[in-house]
Protein backbone atom coordinates (compact mmCIF):
# COMPACT_ATOMS: atom_id res chain seq x y z
CA UNK A 1 0.00 0.00 0.00
CA UNK A 2 0.96 3.73 -0.98
CA UNK A 3 1.27 4.76 2.61
CA UNK A 4 3.37 7.75 2.08
CA UNK A 5 -0.04 8.95 -0.22
CA UNK A 6 -2.59 9.03 2.60
CA UNK A 7 -0.50 11.24 5.40
CA UNK A 8 1.96 13.84 5.65
CA UNK A 9 5.32 13.00 6.44
CA UNK A 10 8.15 14.88 7.43
CA UNK A 11 10.92 15.12 4.99
CA UNK A 12 14.59 13.32 5.49
CA UNK A 13 17.48 15.14 4.76
CA UNK A 14 20.92 14.05 5.31
CA UNK A 15 24.38 15.67 5.77
CA UNK A 16 27.22 14.38 4.33
CA UNK A 17 29.57 16.84 6.04
CA UNK A 18 28.12 15.30 9.68
CA UNK A 19 26.97 12.14 8.49
CA UNK A 20 23.91 12.54 10.38
CA UNK A 21 20.31 12.79 9.04
CA UNK A 22 17.02 15.16 9.77
CA UNK A 23 13.46 15.33 9.35
CA UNK A 24 12.80 18.63 8.25
CA UNK A 25 8.77 20.03 7.50
CA UNK A 26 6.58 18.48 5.01
CA UNK A 27 6.61 20.54 1.53
CA UNK A 28 2.80 20.59 2.38
CA UNK A 29 3.15 22.41 5.96
CA UNK A 30 6.27 24.78 4.53
CA UNK A 31 3.58 25.97 1.63
CA UNK A 32 0.85 26.34 4.20
CA UNK A 33 3.04 28.60 5.90
CA UNK A 34 4.06 30.46 2.88
CA UNK A 35 0.40 30.91 1.44
CA UNK A 36 1.96 29.10 -1.73
CA UNK A 37 -0.55 25.80 -0.63
CA UNK A 38 -3.03 26.50 -3.52
CA UNK A 39 -0.57 26.80 -6.26
CA UNK A 40 1.16 23.80 -4.85
CA UNK A 41 -1.69 22.07 -5.20
CA UNK A 42 -2.90 23.09 -8.52
CA UNK A 43 0.63 22.37 -9.94
CA UNK A 44 0.88 19.10 -8.54
CA UNK A 45 -1.85 17.42 -10.22
CA UNK A 46 -0.41 17.81 -13.20
CA UNK A 47 2.05 15.26 -14.90
CA UNK A 48 1.98 16.74 -18.95
CA UNK A 49 4.22 19.64 -19.32
CA UNK A 50 1.54 21.85 -21.27
CA UNK A 51 -0.98 21.76 -19.28
CA UNK A 52 1.00 22.48 -16.19
CA UNK A 53 2.74 25.04 -18.08
CA UNK A 54 -0.64 26.89 -18.59
CA UNK A 55 -1.28 26.71 -14.81
CA UNK A 56 1.75 27.99 -14.24
CA UNK A 57 1.29 30.76 -16.25
CA UNK A 58 -1.89 31.62 -14.65
CA UNK A 59 -0.29 31.72 -11.08
CA UNK A 60 2.96 33.33 -11.82
CA UNK A 61 4.95 30.41 -10.16
CA UNK A 62 6.50 26.91 -11.22
CA UNK A 63 6.32 24.01 -9.54
CA UNK A 64 9.60 23.50 -9.70
CA UNK A 65 10.42 27.39 -8.04
CA UNK A 66 8.13 26.13 -5.60
CA UNK A 67 9.70 23.11 -4.49
CA UNK A 68 13.55 25.16 -5.10
CA UNK A 69 12.39 27.48 -2.34
CA UNK A 70 10.81 24.91 0.01
CA UNK A 71 14.67 23.13 -0.18
CA UNK A 72 16.59 26.47 0.37
CA UNK A 73 14.20 26.91 3.24
CA UNK A 74 14.48 23.87 5.02
CA UNK A 75 17.54 21.99 3.92
CA UNK A 76 20.20 23.57 5.67
CA UNK A 77 21.72 21.33 8.09
CA UNK A 78 21.33 22.27 12.15
CA UNK A 79 24.72 20.88 13.46
CA UNK A 80 27.06 22.64 10.47
CA UNK A 81 24.78 24.77 8.36
CA UNK A 82 25.82 22.70 5.05
CA UNK A 83 23.06 22.02 2.33
CA UNK A 84 21.57 19.02 2.83
CA UNK A 85 20.88 16.11 0.65
CA UNK A 86 16.93 15.38 0.33
CA UNK A 87 16.86 11.67 0.72
CA UNK A 88 13.29 10.18 0.64
CA UNK A 89 11.28 8.85 2.91
CA UNK A 90 12.42 5.36 3.05
CA UNK A 91 16.22 6.63 3.57
CA UNK A 92 17.70 4.23 6.33
CA UNK A 93 21.44 6.11 7.60
CA UNK A 94 24.22 4.55 8.37
CA UNK A 95 25.97 4.79 11.65
CA UNK A 96 28.12 7.93 11.83
CA UNK A 97 31.04 6.04 12.76
CA UNK A 98 30.74 4.02 9.00
CA UNK A 99 32.46 6.53 7.10
CA UNK A 100 32.42 4.20 4.03
CA UNK A 101 28.33 3.34 4.32
CA UNK A 102 28.45 7.08 4.13
CA UNK A 103 30.63 7.32 1.41
CA UNK A 104 28.59 4.90 -0.69
CA UNK A 105 25.32 6.81 0.12
CA UNK A 106 26.52 10.15 -1.13
CA UNK A 107 28.11 8.22 -3.74
CA UNK A 108 25.13 7.00 -5.19
CA UNK A 109 23.06 10.53 -4.56
CA UNK A 110 25.38 11.97 -6.65
CA UNK A 111 24.48 9.51 -9.31
CA UNK A 112 20.72 10.19 -8.65
CA UNK A 113 19.81 7.41 -6.47
CA UNK A 114 17.94 8.51 -3.68
CA UNK A 115 15.03 6.92 -1.50
CA UNK A 116 11.80 8.39 -2.61
CA UNK A 117 9.55 5.55 -2.64
CA UNK A 118 6.32 5.54 -2.16
CA UNK A 119 5.92 3.29 1.18
CA UNK A 120 5.61 0.08 -0.39
CA UNK A 121 9.18 -0.21 -1.60
CA UNK A 122 11.70 2.23 -3.09
CA UNK A 123 13.08 -1.13 -5.10
CA UNK A 124 16.95 -1.52 -4.06
CA UNK A 125 18.97 -1.92 -1.35
CA UNK A 126 22.16 0.28 -1.53
CA UNK A 127 25.84 -2.13 -1.13
CA UNK A 128 27.25 -1.57 2.04
CA UNK A 129 30.83 -1.11 0.31
CA UNK A 130 32.49 1.24 -2.32
CA UNK A 131 33.39 -2.38 -3.97
CA UNK A 132 30.59 -2.81 -4.20
CA UNK A 133 29.12 0.41 -6.60
CA UNK A 134 30.30 -1.02 -9.89
CA UNK A 135 27.75 -3.64 -9.81
CA UNK A 136 25.29 -1.74 -7.89
CA UNK A 137 25.22 0.64 -11.24
CA UNK A 138 25.58 -2.02 -14.19
CA UNK A 139 22.38 -3.41 -12.47
CA UNK A 140 20.95 -0.69 -12.29
CA UNK A 141 21.30 1.67 -15.34
CA UNK A 142 23.57 4.47 -14.34
CA UNK A 143 27.23 3.89 -15.35
CA UNK A 144 28.21 6.89 -17.43
CA UNK A 145 28.78 6.96 -20.85
CA UNK A 146 32.45 6.08 -20.73
CA UNK A 147 31.40 3.10 -18.45
CA UNK A 148 28.73 1.98 -20.67
CA UNK A 149 31.59 2.20 -23.64
CA UNK A 150 33.96 -0.07 -22.04
CA UNK A 151 31.24 -2.30 -21.06
CA UNK A 152 30.32 -2.80 -24.45
CA UNK A 153 33.98 -3.07 -25.58
CA UNK A 154 34.49 -5.77 -22.55
CA UNK A 155 31.35 -7.74 -23.69
CA UNK A 156 31.90 -7.77 -27.67
CA UNK A 157 33.95 -10.75 -28.85
CA UNK A 158 36.27 -9.66 -31.41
Amino acid sequence: MCRYAFKDYKAHFACFDCRKTFKKTAITEWVKQKGLDYAYERLKRFSHTNYRQREEEKLGTTYVRICDQYLDDVAACPHCGAKMAAMGFDFKAPKTESAEEWQVIQTLYDHGFAFHGCGCSVGYAPPKKMSGLEAFFREHGRLSEGEQLLERIRTTKA
